[in-house]
């Protein structure tokens, strides 16, 4: 993986230097650990309620922004953990002024950044909606992916689950690796959010969920 990413670094022209399973830039200093149940799970939530944006630099190049949004800070200070946990750096908590209530966790950090584009999330606006090959043959991956969606995406209803998403194509391969492994997953249904239509999936409450559960997320101070 190190080297795969000092490749894709190298490709865009962006200094770095390898010092054991450490990248170092200029400004920081980022250990590159192997997949993990803690890496799937937050591809899963950055398919969810992330973005990963590249834009000009006046001077040339780019700034890599990766940014996760939550409805509050506990829960991104939760994943900040996880970052801190696997890649020994944390991101910034910045409020939204754009929504009441909304917060993202941000990361200005290269390799960070080609370390997901290379497991497979998206870059800019999510038009393919891939899942991660990673997780398409990988049970425990797999509900790890799904634990990530559900904790952004995701709503909780006693033994059944909904999945909401923009892209119904999306919801149609989740839907078929949900039933691969029994969890009794419906079609796709549409409702609308202001005229915009927005597709739900809904399945067996048999997933571990790190966080969507716990009571303490919904006693935001």
């Amino acid at each position: 993986m190190i080297k795969k990413l000092s490749k894709k670094l190298l490709n865009r022209k962006i200094f770095h230097k390898i010092e054991g399973n450490f990248i170092l830039t200029r400004r920081s200093k980022v250990m590159i650990p192997n997949l993990n149940i803690d890496i799937i799970y937050l591809m899963g939530v950055i398919a969810g309620d992330g973005s990963l944006n590249e834009t000009k630099r006046s001077k040339g190049g780019y700034h890599y922004t990766f940014r996760i949004y939550a409805a509050g800070k506990k829960y991104l200070k939760l994943l900040n953990k996880l970052f801190e946990k696997n890649f020994g750096i944390e991101g910034k908590i910045i409020k939204d002024l754009r929504k009441m209530n909304t917060y993202y966790l941000v990361f200005k950090n290269a390799p960070l950044f080609f370390y997901f584009v290379i497991n497979g999330n998206e870059i800019g606006k999510k038009k393919r909606f891939k899942i991660p090959k990673i997780t398409t043959k990988n049970r425990k991956y797999f509900f790890e992916y799904l634990s990530g969606l559900i904790d952004t995406d995701g709503h909780i209803a006693g033994r059944r689950i909904q999945l909401k998403q923009k892209n119904k194509e999306f919801l149609n391969k989740i839907k078929l690796l949900a039933n691969k492994y029994h969890l009794n997953c419906t079609d796709p249904k549409v409702n609308y959010t202001n005229k915009i239509p927005y597709y739900y999936i809904r399945f067996d409450n048999k997933i571990h969920l790190r966080f969507k559960t716990n009571t303490f997320l919904n006693k935001e101070k």
